[in-house]
């Protein structure tokens, strides 16, 4: 099952990854990838410039009633508008009707939630990507992370908002995905949780959901909530252990040796001598140092590899970024894998979280300037 998340300029290319990254951790039948939509003029965003035309209202009516403009806010957008993107999409790269659309925008909507599914059969659904820090001090990558999974659960479960608000969501907040969260402030409750209910999981049993979709997504939302907690500050008793990289490139988490290529090698030990991060759009100002990490990890290292990985060449380092954090989180285990994974706001600098007396890099991998 192919779900295909697609973007607004305004959104980051960094955060598709690290979403997808999120989404992905998990293996099952749920297959996520993203589209790199090129929006026409006539869908009126500026492509060159990144931003939309402050001027301009999609010219479908909504059947909801818009807020109230403000101008430093922007327009928000109806749910009609939205779902047109994700419509508009779909035909223009051909995407079959039992694959699912999920469009990823900063922009707001005018009835104010967070994300939100097509309500009349379509298998689409937006997420919100901006204001999460007003509630959360983590990265928005997490939350959008979820919500996009819990709108095609939402749609598996053949949710009907034409019915009583009841028959779908609860109005009083139980720590399940499906919590109303009329006020969004209550949202937190259901990341911390990250779980679906009883008779939420029954009733994706009876539309027929496959077990193993429902594992998937229990497991996927395990993650998000274990690295929201660590992210917030709540490690709790969780010690990390001393990482040590030898001579000869072992690496080694306490007494646990981990399993790297040479390239997933050479990007972590990269950002264990960077330990105050590194913005990834400054990865090409550091291709010797790197280089010169990578021709003591394999012999007859290509130059042209770590080139494509700097410059991010089809998405070359996003990839091997990701691959990486899921081995560290196979090989560790949550929630300790949060301290050695490479991670960060998408547009800031990306590091490693484990503190500096813990980490030992033989001398031979430090760059002489």
């Amino acid at each position: 099952m192919k779900i295909n998340l697609i973007y607004s300029p305004d959104v980051h290319p960094q955060s598709m990854d690290a979403i997808l990254e999120i989404l992905k951790s998990v293996s099952g039948p749920l297959e996520f990838s993203v589209l790199h939509m090129r929006w026409s003029y006539d869908d009126r965003y500026n492509v060159q410039q990144h931003r939309y035309h402050n001027d301009f209202r999609f010219r479908i009516e909504s059947e909801y009633k818009l807020q109230e403009y403000k101008a430093s806010l922007g327009y928000p957008l109806s749910w009609r508008e939205l779902f047109f993107l994700c419509q508009k999409a779909r035909y223009s790269e051909n995407i079959p009707d039992q694959d699912f659309v999920i469009l990823i925008t900063n922009r707001r909507n005018s009835m104010n939630f967070f994300s939100m599914f097509d309500y009349q059969g379509e298998r689409n659904a937006f997420v919100q990507s901006s204001d999460w820090d007003y509630f959360l001090k983590s990265p928005e990558t997490y939350p959008v992370a979820y919500e996009v999974l819990a709108n095609v659960l939402r749609i598996l479960m053949r949710f009907d908002l034409t019915e009583d608000i009841k028959r779908n969501f609860h109005l009083d907040a139980i720590g399940c995905m499906n919590d109303f969260c009329e006020n969004k402030s209550q949202i937190i409750l259901k990341l911390r949780t990250a779980d679906l209910c009883h008779s939420c999981i029954e009733r994706l049993e009876r539309n027929d959901a496959d077990q193993q979709i429902v594992a998937q997504a229990l497991d996927i939302f395990e993650k998000i909530r274990t690295s929201l907690k660590f992210s917030q500050g709540f490690a709790g008793n969780i010690k990390p252990k001393k990482l040590t990289v030898s001579q000869n490139g072992m690496m080694t988490a306490g007494d646990t040796e981990i399993s790297l290529t040479p390239l997933e090698k050479t990007i972590l030990i990269f950002f264990l001598l960077h330990p105050d991060g590194i913005r990834l759009a400054t990865l090409d100002d550091y291709e010797l140092e790197i280089f010169g990490i990578y021709q003591r990890l394999k012999a007859n290292a290509a130059p042209q590899n770590i080139r494509n990985l700097v410059a991010n060449f089809d998405g070359n380092f996003a990839y091997n970024k990701s691959r990486l954090n899921k081995k560290l989180r196979e090989q560790i285990g949550e929630p300790l894998a949060n301290y050695y994974i490479i991670d960060g706001v998408p547009g800031e600098k990306f590091s490693v979280a484990l503190p500096e007396d813990l980490i030992w890099v033989d001398k031979s991998f430090i760059p002489v300037h």
